[in-house]
């Protein structure tokens, strides 16, 4: 009997799993599987923006601008992220776990793919906001300039730069001491939850929610098999198809040092 691995299903669901954890997507993006459920490989995102200003105003002054909700459609193809790798029957004579190490790699790719797409998007995010010292202060500043009654789901994410100035900050210290809410977090700063990541550029913070950036999912995983009898060289090839886009920027704002 020709030996083989493990079933095309049981690496399927295996990576499946693998690359979810690792994308951690709950936490960061939402996950939408309405292109699962319909013929087509387009996906026609509205990007919502909303413009306005904070006014300081005397007794009896209206404001004299007014914001307000604009919307761009955007086309998205869907994408096919695809991951091979090989091995021999010999491989896993000599080691059993040569299998189980190649597939936590190629999910580990995978989601570092993804991952990488995701900060793409909220490089994309149009609201700005300059500070001088990144701080308390700028976090808040930063808050006011987005104007939102709630700030429910929303966090903050940035780099080991900045969140070593952070931890610096007086306010930080006296509260909790980076106190870990959860994994990647370190905090919070004006009751939203603090992350890092070391995606996020030199310099700058993102303050965002889950559903700003929406990954759709057409196909969530497959994996195929491909087996030569002769050399008893196997063949993975696992794949996922779908599209990272950002499409509510209401809630968000990319904070960036002033020149």
């Amino acid at each position: 009997m020709a030996m083989t691995g493990y079933e095309s299903f049981v690496i399927e669901n295996k990576m499946t799993d693998l690359v979810n954890t690792k994308v951690d997507a709950r936490s960061l993006m939402t996950m939408d599987y309405s292109l699962a459920e319909s013929a087509g490989l387009k996906k026609i995102v509205n990007k919502y923006t909303y413009t306005g200003a904070v006014e300081k105003l005397a007794k009896g002054e209206k404001n004299t601008t007014t914001g307000g909700v604009a919307f761009t459609p955007t086309e998205y193809t869907v994408e096919r992220y695809q991951q091979t790798f090989e091995y021999n029957d010999m491989d896993i004579m000599k080691d059993p776990y040569v299998l189980d190490v190649a597939t936590s790699g190629a999910a580990t790719i995978m989601a570092n793919e993804i991952k990488a797409e995701y900060f793409a998007e909220l490089e994309k995010i149009t609201n700005e906001f300059e500070y001088t010292v990144f701080d308390y202060a700028a976090i808040v500043d930063a808050l006011a300039n987005l104007d939102k009654e709630t700030e429910e789901d929303m966090f903050v994410i940035m780099g080991n730069d900045l969140r070593a100035k952070i931890r610096k900050d007086s306010d930080f210290i006296s509260s909790k001491q980076g106190e870990i809410l959860y994994t990647g977090q370190f905090g919070a700063i004006c009751g939203l939850p603090v992350l890092f990541s070391k995606l996020v550029p030199a310099g700058t913070a993102y303050i965002t929610k889950k559903d700003a950036i929406k990954f759709f999912v057409k196909k969530e995983g497959s994996v195929e098999q491909d087996r030569d009898v002769e050399t008893k060289d196997n063949k993975v090839v696992y794949s996922r198809y779908g599209v990272m886009a950002l499409v509510d920027e209401t809630y968000s704002v990319k904070l960036t040092k002033k020149a």
